[in-house]
């Protein structure tokens, strides 16, 4: 079993544009609405996989029919934590090649709320492998409310944690099992360009000399890095057209712990495959699934090694 939380699920909206002109009318060929949020979609990954998984989700009871209906129709699992605020809604414009997203800010959660999610958590955990908390804290929170959150459950199960910013930085700080940054939120909590691979190897480094057990680190089209503290795996990304990167690192993420227990290199190849297929649909959901895992694009890389692997994240 896996359990995700969600702590700002949303509604989000995809346009699908010919071209983006600032400051005009821009009419869509396409548009979709999907139940979102980085758990949400981590769990509808993992669903797609097969894997037992619940997507815990404060929302409020007025307003959540379209979200209930959405996560229905792909059979995901929710625990829904009541609360009063509202669901935000985003936007998505893909655009040539390129997704231009307009996110909302969670409204905040008042104390009785946040005490009562934390502890719907904690008994899930309980029954758990996985414990993902991801996306951003609803407006007011403070981090320390999840480095508790951290710290209370890093015995009842591996706690995963895919935030960014001062947040990311709170919760590195806890021991979290792991953490999954992309380039920019990387070099946002070592305080360094990540310019090669050996930087990233070095940033990885840093991260689990930082606090995080685990660091998967997902570099675009340069593929991504994970690293245990003892051993170093690198996966290049496959070569394909990008139609749409919106939720190609909650994909990654959801195929690598989905396989975990099949080890380093079956579950990076993994999440490989399932990024590859976000990245290949229109939208927030994946529209096919892989059709083979690419255990050939991972390769074991001594730590020791990092400086001599020079290669440009830009070629």
């Amino acid at each position: 079993m896996i359990t995700t939380l969600t702590p700002s699920p949303s509604i989000d909206l995809d346009y699908q544009l010919a071209a983006l002109q600032q400051g005009g009318v821009n009419r869509a060929r396409e548009f979709a609405l999907h139940a979102g949020g980085k758990g949400v979609n981590v769990s509808r990954v993992l669903t797609m996989m097969k894997v037992n998984n619940v997507a815990m989700v404060p929302m409020a009871k007025a307003n959540g029919d379209f979200f209930l209906n959405a996560a229905e129709a792909e059979k995901l699992k929710l625990e829904i934590l009541p609360i009063g605020s509202p669901l935000r809604l985003n936007v998505s414009l893909v655009h040539e090649g390129l997704t231009t997203k307009i996110n909302a800010e969670s409204s905040p959660w008042t104390e009785s709320e946040s005490k009562k999610i934390a502890g719907r958590f904690k008994i899930r955990a309980r029954r758990s492998e996985f414990g993902v908390i991801g996306g951003s804290l609803p407006s007011g929170l403070d981090p320390q409310w999840l480095v508790k959150l951290i710290s209370d459950n890093a015995h009842r199960t591996k706690v995963v944690v895919d935030c960014s910013g001062d947040v990311l930085k709170a919760a590195v700080s806890a021991k979290p099992f792991l953490i999954k940054p992309n380039q920019e939120e990387a070099e946002n909590l070592v305080g360094s360009s990540i310019v090669t691979i050996a930087d990233a190897i070095e940033a990885c480094k840093e991260m689990h000399g930082m606090g995080a057990k685990n660091v998967l680190l997902s570099l675009g089209e340069q593929g991504s890095l994970y690293f245990n503290g003892e051993k170093l795996y690198r996966a290049r990304a496959e070569k394909i057209v990008a139609t749409n990167t919106v939720g190609a690192g909650d994909a990654l993420l959801a195929g690598f712990i989905g396989k975990f227990k099949a080890g380093p290199i079956k579950a990076l190849a993994t999440g490989v495959a399932w990024s590859s297929a976000a990245i290949k649909s229109r939208g927030t959901g994946i529209s096919a699934p892989p059709t083979d895992i690419p255990t050939e694009l991972v390769t074991e890389i001594n730590p020791k090694e990092a400086s001599l692997h020079g290669e440009d994240l830009q070629h």
